[in-house]
């Protein structure tokens, strides 16, 4: 351990030192630990020297910010290069970064909304029929949660703890990391899953943080008063968007006369200008920041954000929990610093109820000089019976209930709802949006709320709602554009294009009202590189051997999940195994049909040795359904010789190794080679034959599947389904391309897109 930390030219603290000897040990953790103290490190540099044994060899790591993800895929690159680990793929995975679709790289730093809509086989940048894939992944990983106090408690936290109860069951390891999580969670984790407390004493930085409540609300005179005691860095928060941008013009002008470069950032800017606003700030709030004086007036964006620290913060009031937050970029790396918490008329947008108690409790308490210990007992006294509550069966068997029913049926935005409530509009500002037709779509938006926008629609400002037929007849893609005419009729999703005549956007202020704007050009359509492949003519039996042998290796590799399978179920590992090798060698079996073959160009009195997987052609638009007719056919012998739930799971996997969800089975005759074909193959193999008068032989007309998709709530089926639906199709496509890296070269061509 001091090897690993040592490389890094780190001393490790004790509470990384516990982490470490807690995950060597198989053991999940609950690590609460004060602001900048190197959580992230307490769970990456363990994983990077146990990752395959102790640990799984993949590491997904949710965060509740895109922000968040972006700063800790630089930092885990960084420390990856020092430790020999430079070859590991650390990749990012969120709207606006979809570089490991499948959560196939070796560390993935994704946002809780992509872990968890994953999870319910219904991922947000994927398309749908490849959903199980992830699925695998999230049951087969080493997780971390951080920034947990970051999550609703009544939605997010309750899909992370369904995710931790499935992987407690697994004896899989996870983490869940913050500064800021009241008593009641903790001991919950540790109660129910067994958890390691870690629990951090004390600072780790030697800091002096006086904290002091004003009941005055926040004005400008207060800003330049803090700029002309002579601040070097002064960090200003404000609960609002409207309140910033009005703050920021205030007092602009006469920060710059006293020497301090100014910046404003919040939630309504296009990324390329967040992007650059984000810069802009590292580099004078930053570790290394330059010298000279700087302002810095945002909103609650940067609380976690961002890795920053000031000499004098300035915020308005919230609840307990985010003002520890902002008090922890005060002179985050140590010396000595001032926050002053202003109070407000409206508590929006946070709960009422959490500001007045944080508001009695700082009343009581302040002035004071802000410790470790203190801001837990403030913690504790805000906000414990508030979670207490949230854990409490009833809306956690809510949450569950929307991630079944949207993994059933493949509804994305059930399956968001499940991790926070939706309460956006997407927006874009153009002059005559129906003069567009579909390039109304490649406007670029702003979500913002649904409230602000039925205000900006009360006072007249003229918008459209982009309405978008996905499934037209001619099968283009159609978009039209209808007048609002009732601000009611405004729902969340909804994409809204305002006239630019009383909406504004600029670089330096964003989207906000004003008169006399102008219109979002249109983004250029991504040109659409094909993905390169190896595709070549290959027999059935041939591709059957080798979908085997790549699926043993990815069975090696997830040891720890072929493992838990096996103790969840109640049978053993190699019935596991054997179980995975069966749904390789018979995943194609819908091909040994002679409507496929004849396709194929295989004639009706072909020897099994002649018949075909695959032909050097790609489109297999004319051949008939494959997947399903493989479980409709195998259905009854896979059930004879395997236990209930293992049996039920691979049928649903050999489904579903196309597409989630496919239920319909053409008519089909197998071909008068199957047998001889599927008895070469299992031989090869090395696999136990099946019960060949079970197979049902033909099918005189279109059928559907007995069931279509595993519900959710049954645990075992459904952990037994991603499983061996995520082997299954990796190792598919593995002996397809014939690459080790193909399904690498997927996900970085599908982020190219």
């Amino acid at each position: 351990m001091k090897q690993v930390f040592g490389n890094l030219s780190l001393s490790p603290h004790q509470h990384q030192i516990d982490a470490w000897h807690a995950l060597e040990r198989n053991k999940p953790i609950v690590l609460r630990a004060p602001t900048g103290s190197g959580k992230t490190e307490a769970v990456f540099l363990p994983f990077v020297s146990f990752s395959g044994n102790s640990l799984p060899s993949r590491l997904l790591y949710a965060l509740p910010l895109r922000s968040l993800a972006n700063q800790i895929a630089g930092r885990m690159q960084e420390h990856a290069q020092k430790l020999g680990k430079g070859n590991w793929r650390i990749r990012l995975q969120h709207g606006q970064a979809p570089e490991s679709v499948l959560f196939a790289a070796d560390v993935v730093v994704c946002t809780i909304d992509q872990l968890v809509t994953s999870y319910a086989c219904t991922p947000l940048t994927l398309p749908l029929r490849h959903g199980n894939i992830p699925a695998g992944a999230v049951m087969s990983s080493f997780i971390v949660f951080d920034e947990v106090h970051l999550f609703d408690p009544e939605q997010a936290l309750q899909s992370m703890r369904l995710i931790c109860e499935r992987l407690h069951r697994l004896g899989l390891p996870f983490a869940l990391l913050s500064a800021t999580l009241p008593d009641s969670v903790l001991e919950f984790w540790q109660k129910k899953f067994g958890c390691e407390l870690i629990d951090a004493q004390s600072e780790t930085v030697q800091r002096s943080v006086q904290v002091e409540f004003s009941e005055s609300e926040l004005s400008a005179e207060q800003v330049v008063k803090s700029l002309q005691d002579g601040h070097q860095r002064v960090l200003v928060v404000v609960n609002t968007v409207e309140r910033t941008i009005n703050l920021f013009e205030e007092v602009r002008d006469r920060a710059l006369q006293l020497g301090y470069e100014c910046e404003l950032v919040h939630s309504r800017f296009l990324p390329d200008d967040r992007r650059a606003k984000e810069d802009w700030i590292v580099q004078r709030f930053g570790k290394n920041a330059r010298l000279g004086r700087s302002l810095l007036i945002a909103t609650q964006v940067v609380e976690a954000g961002l890795d920053i620290s000031a000499d004098c913060i300035l915020t308005e009031l919230a609840p307990i929990d985010a003002l520890i937050q902002r008090a922890g970029r005060c002179v985050r790396w140590s010396g000595e610093g001032i926050v002053q918490i202003f109070d407000v008329k409206s508590p929006a947008p946070y709960d009422a109820e959490l500001v007045s108690k944080t508001r009695e409790v700082l009343k009581r308490n302040l002035p004071t000089c802000l410790t470790w210990e203190q801001s837990k007992v403030w913690v504790n006294e805000v906000l414990n019976e508030r979670y207490e509550k949230a854990l409490q069966e009833s809306t956690y068997e809510r949450v569950v209930a929307n991630l079944s029913y949207a993994s059933f049926t493949g509804d994305r935005r059930r399956a968001e709802q499940a991790v926070r409530d939706l309460d956006t509009v997407d927006v874009t500002l153009h002059e005559k949006p129906e003069t567009l037709d579909k390039e109304v779509l490649m406007l670029p938006t702003i979500s913002v709320h649904i409230g602000v926008v039925r205000s900006w629609l009360n006072k007249g400002v003229k918008a459209w709602r982009v309405e978008v037929d996905k499934d037209p007849i001619d099968g283009q893609l159609q978009a039209v554009c209808e007048l609002v005419r009732n601000k009611q009729s405004i729902v969340v999703g909804d994409r809204i294009v305002f006239s630019p005549d009383k909406l504004v956007y600029d670089g330096e202020l964003g989207l906000r009202e004003g008169e006399g704007g102008k219109g979002f050009e249109l983004t250029l359509a991504k040109e659409k590189l094909p993905i390169k492949s190896a595709l070549c003519k290959e027999t059935w039996i041939g591709h059957a051997i080798k979908t085997v042998h790549e699926i043993e290796k990815l069975l090696e590799r997830d040891g720890k999940a072929v493992k838990g399978l096996a103790n969840l179920l109640g049978v053993s590992e190699d019935e596991v195994k054997r179980t995975a090798k069966l749904a390789a060698l018979l995943h194609d079996f819908g091909k040994l049909a002679i409507e496929w073959q004849q396709c194929a160009g295989v004639p009706e009195n072909a020897d099994a040795k002649k018949l075909l997987a695959h032909t050097a052609q790609r489109d297999y638009t004319r051949f008939p359904s494959h997947a399903t007719v493989s479980a409709y056919a195998l259905w009854d012998a896979l059930r004879e010789i395997l236990p209930c739930q293992l049996g039920k799971a691979v049928l649903f996997a050999i489904a579903h190794h196309h597409s989630v969800r496919a239920k319909q089975v053409p008519a089909y005759k197998l071909h008068k080679s199957w047998q001889q074909a599927m008895m070469l193959a299992a031989k090869q193999a090395g696999l136990d034959m099946l019960s060949l008068h079970k197979v049902c032989e033909r099918q005189q007309s279109t059928t559907e599947l007995r069931d279509s998709f595993p519900p959710m709530e049954c645990e075992r089926l459904y952990t037994a389904y991603v499983l061996l639906s995520k082997w299954l199709r990796l190792a598919d496509r593995l002996a397809t391309e014939g690459s080790e890296d193909a399904i690498l070269r997927y996900e970085d061509w599908f982020g190219r897109l």
